[in-house]
């Protein structure tokens, strides 16, 4: 399966979709929204979207999640990860996407998987361009953006610095630009609810919000659970060798990418009151790293020995999910 996959043709893109439509037909047999964790916006929480119509959230969903996919993958060919291009980070995008259900429902969630990946985007043009003035200002929008969505969002407003720094040496006119970026939207946003007299909620901002997170103790998401970390395992392994590389783009890219996980895990693992679909903010690292793992095993059954566990293990976990 793996092999199909290594080279992007149509019939390739094809075969994806389909791939994407089987790996969520649990879902759509099951029906009915899953509850999720709101997040504490400036205005109010939110979380599900278009909650009076489920079919129509299900619907929107899937095809932000089939959109996410394609753009991520041509994120991970620029990001010159690996030699080639290949449609299996596409893949692992849509197997971490069907890990849990409460990725596949139309949420506040799906709105920021959007806004990271332009950020992750912008990221990427750094590296390859002398005057980054634009794209330093515009990553400090979007991260400004997420601050509004969830004041957990700080600890990866404070990476995006980090990012920078291991994507270009020290100008401080650069960092400048960033924060004036960060802060631009919350003025905009506190000017613009002044003006029409919508008030902003004090519980955006609480310190009781903070704290570490909990998971549900569910048999079937701890499951999951396990398996990712295990990949994750082989996965961080096989990154020495990355880490060790003689390309100079790549080592930059791959450096800037731990510090997007790490600011994003740290962003998680603070927020007290959530659940597993924090864990969406994670697609973007997560699978960059499995993409890695089964694009740099040299021996091509093995690969696919691990692809078929992964891919099975994610399907039983979801039927069994859909018969109970």
């Amino acid at each position: 399966m793996l092999s199909f996959f290594r080279t992007p043709q149509p019939a390739t893109i094809l075969a994806l979709i389909v791939l994407f439509v089987v790996c969520k037909i649990p879902f759509l047999l099951h029906g009915n929204f899953y509850p999720l964790a709101a997040m504490h916006t400036w205005w109010g929480d939110a979380g599900l979207l278009l909650t009076n119509n489920w079919g129509i959230n299900f619907f929107i969903a899937q095809l932000c999640l089939l959109t996410q996919a394609f753009w991520f993958n041509y994120l991970f060919q620029r990001a010159d990860y690996h030699e080639g291009n290949s449609m299996i980070p596409a893949v692992y995008f849509i197997f971490l996407s069907s890990l849990f259900p409460v990725f596949n429902q139309l949420s506040i969630y799906t709105i920021a998987g959007f806004i990271l990946l332009a950020v992750f985007h912008l990221l990427l043009r750094i590296t390859v361009r002398d005057s980054v003035k634009q794209e330093c200002f515009n990553i400090g929008i979007a991260g400004g953006i997420l601050l509004l969505l969830d004041i957990h969002f700080i600890f990866f407003t404070i990476g995006l610095f980090f990012m920078l720094y291991a994507l270009k040496p020290f100008r401080f006119h650069e960092y400048l630009l960033l924060l004036f970026g960060l802060l631009f939207p919350l003025y905009m946003a506190a000017g613009i609810s002044y003006l029409l007299d919508i008030s902003i909620t004090t519980k955006a901002f609480s310190i009781s919000h903070f704290g570490i997170i909990q998971f549900s103790r569910n048999t079937l998401d701890a499951a999951a659970g396990i398996l990712l970390a295990a990949y994750l395992l082989f996965a961080f392994i096989s990154l020495r060798g990355i880490l060790y590389s003689t390309g100079f783009k790549r080592r930059k890219n791959l450096n800037m990418l731990i510090f997007f996980f790490i600011s994003i895990t740290v962003t998680i693992v603070t927020e007290e009151e959530g659940n597993t679909v924090l864990l969406q903010h994670l697609f973007i690292p997560l699978s960059v790293f499995l993409a890695l793992l089964m694009l740099r095993i040299r021996k091509k059954k093995i690969g696919e020995i691990l692809n078929v566990i992964f891919v099975t293990a994610i399907l039983t976990i979801n039927i069994i999910r859909l018969i109970f």
